[in-house]
C-alpha cells in the first residue's frame, strides 16, 4: 500500500498531456472507461472539466477528470483510471483521497458522485470500499449512481 504523500495531482499541459494519454487500463477493463485521449478531447468541449494527471514522483500513473460545478456544489467523477502497470498497489485509493482533498480545498465540495455499469469485475466494489454508497438513482446507459460525502 502506498501512502498518499507519494502521489501528486498535476495539471495537464503541453509538456505532460501526451504521457498521460499513453496510459492504459488492463485489456479486460477497456470497456469500463474511455481512453485518456478521448477524455481530454471531451473536456475541450466542456466548461466544467477539471482534470489532472496522477503522478508517482515524476512518473504518470493515472488520470482523473471531474465535472466540477461549484455554483451548485455538484462534483461528478467523470473519468478515473490507474495505468495497468500500477494497479493493485494502493494508487487508486490514494488518488481518490487526493482528488477529494483538492475538491474540498479548491471548491469547498461536500460530496462527490460517480456512476458505474454493474458488471462482473467492474469498479463498483472499488468505489464502495472507498465509502461511496449507491444512491438508488440509475443513470443513462444502465449506470448506477454512487455518492461519497466528503
Amino acid at each position: 500500500m502506498v501512502s498518499v504523500h507519494r502521489l501528486t495531482l498535476k495539471k495537464l499541459n503541453n509538456d505532460n498531456f501526451y504521457d498521460v494519454c499513453q496510459l492504459s487500463v488492463k485489456p479486460e477493463q477497456l470497456g469500463h472507461v474511455d481512453s485518456n485521449a478521448l477524455s481530454m478531447a471531451e473536456a475541450n468541449f466542456s466548461d466544467h472539466a477539471w482534470m489532472r494527471g496522477i503522478y508517482l514522483n515524476e512518473e504518470p500513473v493515472g488520470f482523473v477528470m471531474v465535472d466540477a460545478r461549484p455554483e451548485t456544489n455538484k462534483f461528478y467523477l467523470w473519468r478515473f483510471m490507474i495505468d495497468q502497470r500500477h494497479q493493485s498497489l494502493g494508487f487508486g485509493r490514494a488518488a481518490i483521497q487526493l482528488v477529494v482533498s483538492d475538491l474540498k480545498l479548491v471548491f469547498n465540495a461536500s460530496e462527490l458522485t460517480t456512476s458505474v455499469v454493474p458488471v462482473e469485475n467492474g469498479p463498483q466494489k472499488f468505489y464502495e470500499n472507498l465509502g461511496f454508497q449507491l444512491t438508488g438513482n440509475n443513470m443513462e446507459d444502465k449506470e448506477l449512481e454512487l455518492k461519497l460525502a466528503i
